[in-house]
């Protein structure tokens, strides 16, 4: 058994950690919560844009137009997006997995790969697996603040649009609830892929009662869909990021839970043990004392 000094030194550590874990763990659930009201808030503003995508992409005469329209490049573009700290479990392996899947997917099928990627701790552990990023952009707090999402915006449509790509997909981690997420592939481009997966989710949204063919515009549906495109891929874009830092920040915080917890089951242990040998130690001192007493007799 080690010594009380000893056992006294492990029991501050672990207190310590405790401590720190703790914290962590209160930073993140306010963080959860700050980007879980932001979420709620953008998933209306995400379903009206998917219900006016909805009526573009099943007019009945086809709108002649870039992102509507597949296109034979051969060529893919994926963006993985990794969690901005560490401390969050397995966030970035399951990442760094599905981003294999898609290179072995793409090797087999004979297509090109493009892969990019947020400034993250993902960075390290596509190095691991021997795989370098054409473009690192910003990480997911800087890119929820506006910087980024319109380089990536314009990244993607620019080059599905002058037919260097034919998909565009992004890589992360995607929120169901408080006890569900799930690393997913959305589909950004073709634009038809993205409003078919916006409008075909567990709650559908798209409008039985209204047609394409009853609105008038003004410009035409041409001009219509230019700006639009770039407005519902951007909001898609983002509202990704926003599911990736709800699961980190989510998965961050159970990891704390989880070491809190495991920090205050050590103090608890080491605790008994210094009891045990505090006991010792008095029980020894006291025959010494008993026999020293009875020797002097």
């Amino acid at each position: 058994m080690a010594g009380i000094r000893q056992i006294l030194q492990r029991r501050r550590a672990a207190d310590s950690i405790r401590r720190i874990t703790r914290t962590m763990e209160m930073v993140s659930t306010a963080k959860y919560k700050t980007y879980h009201h932001r979420r709620d808030v953008a998933a209306e503003y995400e379903d009206a844009l998917s219900q006016i995508g909805y009526l573009l992409v099943t007019s009945q005469e086809p709108i002649n137009h870039p992102v509507l329209k597949a296109n034979k490049s051969n060529r893919s573009a994926v963006l993985a997006v990794g969690s901005t700290r560490g401390l969050c479990g397995a966030y970035n392996n399951h990442i760094s997995h599905l981003v294999d899947v898609h290179i072995k997917n793409a090797v087999q099928f004979k297509r090109e790969l493009d892969i990019y990627a947020t400034d993250s701790r993902l960075l390290s552990t596509l190095a691991y697996r021997g795989i370098k990023p054409e473009k690192v952009y910003p990480n997911i707090d800087k890119c929820l603040e506006g910087i980024g999402i319109d380089e990536i915006t314009d990244t993607c449509i620019n080059r599905y649009i002058a037919g260097e790509i034919d998909t565009f997909d992004i890589v992360y981690m995607q929120y169901f609830s408080a006890s569900s997420q799930s690393v997913q592939t959305m589909t950004i481009l073709p634009l038809p892929e993205l409003i078919d997966n916006l409008t075909t989710r567990s709650v559908p949204i798209w409008p039985y009662d209204v047609s394409f063919e009853d609105f008038y515009l003004s410009p035409d549906a041409y001009e219509v869909i230019k700006g639009l495109a770039r407005i519902i891929v951007r909001a898609s874009i983002e509202f990704c990021f926003m599911d990736a830092a709800l699961s980190e920040h989510l998965a961050r915080m159970v990891a704390m839970r989880s070491a809190t917890d495991n920090a205050e089951n050590m103090i608890k242990q080491l605790t008994n043990e210094y009891n045990v040998a505090r006991q010792s130690q008095i029980t020894g001192d006291l025959l010494d004392i008993v026999g020293g007493t009875g020797a002097l007799q």
